[in-house]
């Protein structure tokens, strides 16, 4: 390949990254010791409820669970269904099938164990102490790992669970057929945004000669801005016999850092050491592969969980009086709401305490000249609109425990870039990678920024959190948002 830019010859050459492989590794491993957890979680919970309706009903103390053969019986159940399910697919391609088809693997893993057990303990003639028992633990079992599923499902995971948006590079019979095929197979988890035009010169995109050119982004010289712009996670090549072009989307790809993957044809050598995956029906070829940290993605949703939950708990009888207050003070509603941009541009409504009078939209024209800030910032030091419950929410960022519930909810996390208000058009392009997570209560922003009025402070510390994340980083910025917290250096 000489007279190629040197990136393009290194392209080929570049193998899988040893860190996705190890990921892998701890999510699989991960994912079977929650399994075994809930599966005893379950059993433990059978014995409780065969306790408790022994002493309703005034019958005879039922087996202690704490003995040989019990537990002997119980290690051999969980430890089976775990390896039917593996052998069935279940942690090796993670949440590429229906929800209905997941538990029906999961049902039938279950039955498996259940059958084998049951045959060892037989043979082996030892007795089963409770029928009711038995059948108990195998629905709690089926329930318990059905539920933790579904909440995984739901909390749009990189990596995991998160449905991957795709671009297609040209958009022939080939580009149409895997268009086709990933609209009308979802359960693979993409979302085709459109496609990109192969060519640079010629005619342009006409839908009335091809109707699947409606659909065109742009060129393929533009595929970094389009990537960007649509929040696209993998690229599909349709046309592996322009080599040419190959080439230049691979460049382009590796600039953007997204995967490509190509239809396999004539290749011209790129595809030395890369394995063929299948998406449905459709063989690929994945290059520069970017691995995803799920497993500490994984333990960042469930830390935002927990703690959001807990928080909201143990507060409510402070934010209860926080409400009664706010009520006193002025009128207008308890909350504050207000559209803010998302993780990959989609926007939700963030709550907030409110903390100004209840037409200060209308006031913000009139004070305009006194901004601050710049951008689409809009920040007063003595602001006349904060109502004298509202400084104090400032002060100590009371009025954000709101957000708690958006956490829970999943549009915000505990930690992230600064959740912005405006369109995703009012950003510039590099600007945009800050959207590739979700946004948080707290950040670098809220440690280091916090008394920085620039627009553009804010979105470097954003970039510099994004490109250096990792749950420490988190559990970093928490412990020393606490120290920021009670400081009051709020406004």
């Amino acid at each position: 390949m000489k007279g190629e830019p040197p990136e393009i010859q290194s392209f080929a050459l570049e193998s899988h990254d040893n860190r996705g492989v190890l990921d892998h590794r701890l999510i699989h491993r991960f994912l079977f010791a929650v399994d075994l957890c809930l599966i005893w979680a379950g059993a433990g919970c059978s014995h409780e409820i065969s306790l408790l309706c022994a002493r309703m009903f005034h019958q005879a103390t039922p087996f202690v669970l704490w003995q040989t053969r019990v537990i002997g019986g119980l290690l051999l159940y969980s430890l089976l269904i775990v390896v039917f399910m593996q052998l069935q697919g279940e942690y090796a391609s993670l949440w590429k099938r229906t929800f209905q088809h997941e538990i029906q693997l999961l049902a039938k893993s279950i039955a498996s164990a259940v059958f084998v057990t049951g045959a060892c303990l037989y043979l082996l003639a030892i007795p089963i102490e409770s029928a009711s028992f038995v059948l108990l633990t195998i629905a709690l079992t089926w329930i318990l790992l059905a539920a933790w599923r579904k909440l995984l499902r739901s909390q749009s995971i990189a990596g995991l669970s998160e449905m991957r948006n795709v671009v297609i590079v040209g958009c022939g019979p080939i580009g149409a057929l895997l268009r086709n095929h990933l609209e009308n197979t979802p359960e693979l988890g993409y979302v085709f945004k459109g496609y990109v035009d192969r060519r640079l010169t010629g005619k342009p995109p006409d839908p009335d000669r091809n109707i699947e050119e409606g659909r065109i982004l742009g060129p393929v010289d533009k595929l970094e801005t389009i990537v960007r712009t649509h929040f696209v996670d993998e690229i599909f090549v349709s046309i592996p016999s322009d080599r040419h072009l190959v080439k230049l989307v691979a460049h382009n790809a590796r600039r953007a850092r997204v995967p490509m993957r190509v239809i396999p044809d004539l290749y011209d050598g790129l595809a030395i050491g890369q394995p063929i995956e299948y998406v449905g029906q459709f063989p690929t070829l994945m290059f520069h592969h970017r691995s995803i940290p799920t497993f500490q993605l994984i333990m960042k949703r469930l830390m935002d969980i927990a703690i959001s939950a807990f928080a909201l708990v143990l507060l409510m009888p402070f934010l209860l009086i926080i409400t009664v207050i706010i009520k006193m003070d002025s009128n207008g509603p308890v909350l504050y709401e207000s559209i803010r941009i998302g993780k990959k541009g989609k926007t939700f409504l963030c709550y907030k305490f409110r903390t100004m009078v209840e037409n200060a939209e209308d006031l913000k024209k009139s004070l305009m000249h006194l901004n601050e800030r710049d951008m689409i910032l809009f920040k007063i030091s003595a602001d006349p609109r904060v109502t004298r419950t509202g400084r104090f929410l400032r002060k100590y960022s009371v009025d954000e425990l709101p957000q708690l519930w958006n956490v829970l909810k999943g549009d915000m996390s505990l930690v992230g870039p600064r959740p912005l208000p405006g369109e995703r058009d009012q950003f510039a392009l590099d600007h945009l990678c800050r959207l590739d997570v979700m946004p948080g209560i707290t950040g670098l922003w809220q440690i280091k920024g916090r008394q920085d009025p620039t627009f553009d402070s804010c979105i470097e510390l954003d970039k510099e959190y994004v490109n250096n994340w990792s749950i420490w980083l988190d559990c970093k910025i928490l412990l020393q948002t606490i120290g920021v917290v009670f400081a009051g250096t709020g406004q």
